[in-house]
């Protein structure tokens, strides 16, 4: 009896102790305490980067002009941000190579390592009735923004990727 009542004991404190331990998510939210330097447009250039494959699927169009422009593209990125300190990216003054793709303005979370801002979300991009996701993580520090996009067109064998440099007006 006693040997029953020392094992229940033991059971009462292990339980609730290893359930503290596993349920603890602040120990690893490392959410930015203060954002409010986050917000704004970035202005700057994006570059985008194709597989090899998929570069040499892509034809110029009979004027000579390609659907995917070589070189860096001048574009600006507006950040805004809620109470929530959830923030969304969108597109400022940009016209797509292509007749009817839009950019849907991209949701994502901001988390903080020294003096860095990291943000990290995904978005979708409207092409006619149909959607392709794509997703970004970035770093913002001293006003310059870092972000690098992969859209997804088919998982694992077309995903071409944005590099966004820019830096805050």
């Amino acid at each position: 009896m006693k040997q029953n009542i020392f094992f229940m004991g033991i059971l009462l404190l292990i339980i609730p102790f290893t359930s503290l331990l596993t349920s603890c998510t602040s120990c690893s939210d490392h959410r930015a305490h203060d954002i409010s330097s986050l917000p704004g447009l970035y202005e700057g250039e994006a570059m985008i980067i194709l597989p090899d494959h998929v570069k040499a699927m892509l034809k110029p169009d009979t004027e000579g002009k390609t659907l995917v422009p070589e070189g860096p593209i001048p574009c600006k990125i507006s950040i805004t941000a809620d109470s929530s300190k959830n923030v969304t990216l969108n597109l400022v003054d940009f016209t797509m190579p292509v007749k009817g793709i839009t950019v849907n303005p991209a949701k994502g979370k901001v988390t903080e390592t020294d003096s860095t801002l990291n943000l990290e979300g995904d978005g979708k991009v409207s092409v006619g009735q149909q959607t392709i996701s794509y997703t970004h993580k970035g770093k913002v520090s001293n006003n310059q923004l870092n972000l690098d996009i992969t859209v997804t067109v088919i998982p694992m064998i077309v995903e071409p990727k944005i590099v966004f440099k820019g830096k805050k007006k």
